[in-house]
């Protein structure tokens, strides 16, 4: 398997550290030692909403955290965090080879491939581990493939649920653009993964690609068709058994986008 994109190495795990967080800590994590200012994330919040020109935005405070204050929550609060990672030093390793690359990555430096493949390493050893323990128990990731991420070429994580306007991207599209989907993805039993990328509005949907692997990368090409306000994208998963979670899919997730008329219509 190829190493992913460094950018979204450092994503995926800042993902899963906040899932992470939310199961380990519970609601009042911003209580626990090491959490970040409040204040400075209620800033940041209200910056998304700005810049995303009226489109709902999380109201979850923990969504705006990045990687150092994610890693402060982990490593202030290491005794409720063992039993997910188990060594300390060899946690604090991974966690610093991301940190390291962090800046570089975000400042859009290239890696050379060895730093890649280190990262990518990195970054999926704590995924795993992160996996694993959110899977413990007789419930559903015990079973099927979970999503971890969807993210747009744009940077965009991909909702849970389908909502029109909490999941809108405030991006315009234009017919002819081509919109990547880079997708994670884990199964419990280690079988084969397809995703299925549909386009719609209210119920109606039209699926526009497909592809099978972990990672995957599902492509839109916006054409006249895909022409409206408000058009929803939905990337679902399915592993290759007889059985899934939901009719015949496993996971789901959404985003949305308003898609304009050809100049002169």
């Amino acid at each position: 398997m190829s190493p992913i994109e460094p950018s979204l190495a450092v994503q995926t795990v800042e993902i899963a550290l906040r899932e992470l967080i939310r199961r380990v800590l519970g609601p009042n994590w911003s209580e626990s030692r090491g959490a970040p200012d409040l204040e400075r994330l209620k800033e940041k919040q209200e910056e998304d909403r700005k810049r995303r020109d009226g489109a709902i935005v999380s109201d979850d405070l923990l969504a705006y955290t990045e990687l150092y204050s994610l890693t402060q929550l982990v490593e202030k609060n290491w005794e409720n965090f063992k039993p997910v990672f188990g060594d300390s030093a060899r946690t604090k390793v991974f966690l610093g080879i991301l940190a390291d690359f962090r800046n570089p990555v975000a400042h859009s430096r290239q890696l050379l491939p060895f730093e890649r493949e280190l990262l990518s390493g990195a970054a999926g050893q704590l995924r795993n581990q992160v996996s694993l323990f959110l899977s413990r128990g007789d419930g559903p990731h015990r079973y099927y493939p979970s999503i971890e991420s969807v993210t747009d070429s744009f940077g965009h994580v991909a909702g849970s649920d389908y909502d029109a306007d909490r999941y809108h991207t405030g991006t315009r599209l234009n017919v002819g653009d081509r919109l990547s989907f880079h997708c994670m993805a884990t199964d419990p039993r280690g079988r084969d993964i397809t995703w299925r990328l549909g386009v719609g509005a209210s119920t109606e949907q039209e699926e526009v690609s497909s592809v099978t692997g972990v990672p995957a990368e599902l492509i839109w090409e916006v054409e006249e068709r895909h022409v409206g306000e408000k058009r929803w994208v939905r990337i679902s998963v399915a592993h290759a058994g007889r059985f899934h979670r939901r009719g015949d899919f496993d996971d789901e997730r959404f985003l949305t986008y308003n898609v304009n008329p050809p100049l002169g219509e």
